[in-house]
């Protein structure tokens, strides 16, 4: 992929990503990629730390069994340099429920020779438990009036 700018590279990353095409998701991504999905793991298995190419496309084998992706639109696509940075909306059902999912992440990915090497996202998985488990956690509002740091 001579000559591709960033850009372009990170445009086909995610045209792929939201036509669910794996294989040319793939084609974009470095042999040894260090990549992270901010979460829980033992919650959402496809979240946490892969290294290489093999690892990343478990990672995606593993979504595909726990969710059916209905949408994957990017809302915000950011070029720097070797670096891009997308907000995506990402909506799906999780298999084992039923249930509609919405979350949005943000993916921050640095590329080499025309491939990502590294890409780190950041998902509200405290949201994401919260869909799953069709119900709010509960959790108590903070009163930072009256939070004192010492």
């Amino acid at each position: 992929m001579a000559n591709v700018t960033i850009r372009a590279l990170a445009e086909i990353f995610y045209r792929a990503s939201a036509e669910r095409d794996v294989e040319r998701a793939m084609s974009v991504i470095a042999e040894d990629v260090d990549w992270l999905v901010q979460g829980p793991v033992d919650v959402f298995p496809f979240l946490g730390q892969r290294h290489g190419k093999a690892a990343v496309r478990e990672g995606y084998r593993e979504i595909a069994r726990k969710l059916e992706i209905t949408g994957y639109d990017v809302e915000a696509l950011l070029v720097d340099g070797d670096r891009a940075a997308a907000l995506i909306r990402l909506s799906s059902i999780i298999r084992a429920t039923g249930r509609v999912m919405s979350v949005r992440t943000s993916q921050f990915s640095r590329f080499r020779d025309g491939q990502i090497v590294e890409m780190r996202a950041v998902i509200d998985t405290y949201d994401m438990v919260e869909q799953t488990l069709g119900r709010s956690l509960g959790a108590a509002r903070l009163d930072l009036e009256h939070v004192s740091v010492a």
